[in-house]
């Protein structure tokens, strides 16, 4: 279980091009729909072939903490538009990547346009952040400052070319408490291997315990293995840890 929420989002403030990027178009951190639930309807017109613009001001809060869970009754629950009366209040068509993107995503009395800001945000931070620091952007995914379950329904119909980013992230954990298991689990367990801490903070440190919660190994360095013997893993600081050799 993650201890440290409140510093995560640090691991992409690394450079001053990193933090522009990843910033400057606003948090990815939630559900779209739950975001486009809780403004008007505005009467966007999306011409087949052209992307969605991002909206000015989008934000879901802090950089750095976990999207809100969904509670009974949000947009989430809500009923959807069926597919085919899926088109741009304005007049128009939706494109086939973006119709993938919005089918069963857009909850009645919702702008579809709005829903599909909210995915084109997602790619648009993913694909400036990643042209500068392949690792900042697996780690904003990672950190939660963009939330895993956005990022790979975003990516999945409207930028596969980011899919690395999201693989990069699913191999990787953030700072916390976790278990060491043979297949890892976000938030819960990691899986033996090398990891190496792209962006850590000074006070990165790191502790492998095994039976018993023996400590196997500890440092503080931004590289680290963890053995197959190993039982459980703690990090402080150090904000994301990527597999090595992986983005």
């Amino acid at each position: 279980m993650r201890t440290d929420r409140a510093t995560a989002a640090a691991a992409v403030l690394v450079t001053a091009a990193a933090a522009l990027l990843l910033t400057g178009c606003g948090s990815g951190g939630g559900d779209p729909a739950d975001k486009a639930a809780e403004r008007p309807t505005a009467a966007v017109t999306v011409s087949a072939g052209a992307p969605a613009t991002t909206p000015a001001g989008a934000s879901a809060g802090p950089p750095g903490t976990a999207p809100a869970t969904e509670a009974p009754g949000s947009a989430a629950d809500a009923p959807k538009v069926p597919g085919p009366q899926l088109t741009p209040p304005g007049g128009g068509s939706f494109t086939k990547q973006q119709k993938t993107y919005l089918s069963g995503r857009v909850p009645r009395g919702t702008d579809p346009v709005a829903i599909l800001e909210g995915g084109q945000e997602i790619c648009d931070r993913l694909t400036r952040t990643s042209q500068v620091d392949k690792a900042a952007a697996a780690s904003a995914i990672i950190t939660g400052d963009i939330s895993m379950s956005g990022a790979s329904a975003a990516v999945s119909a409207l930028c596969p070319d980011q899919q690395p980013v999201i693989d990069a992230a699913r191999r990787g954990f953030g700072d916390g408490t976790f278990t060491v298991a043979a297949t890892s689990a976000p938030g819960t367990s990691v899986t033996p291997g090398r990891y190496r801490a792209p962006h850590p903070s000074p006070s990165c440190n790191w502790r492998v315990t095994g039976a018993n919660g023996a400590t196997l190994t500890s440092g503080g360095a931004a590289r680290l293995t963890v053995p197959a013997a190993a039982r459980g893993i703690t990090s402080s600081g150090c904000y994301a840890w990527l597999a090595a050799g992986g983005t």
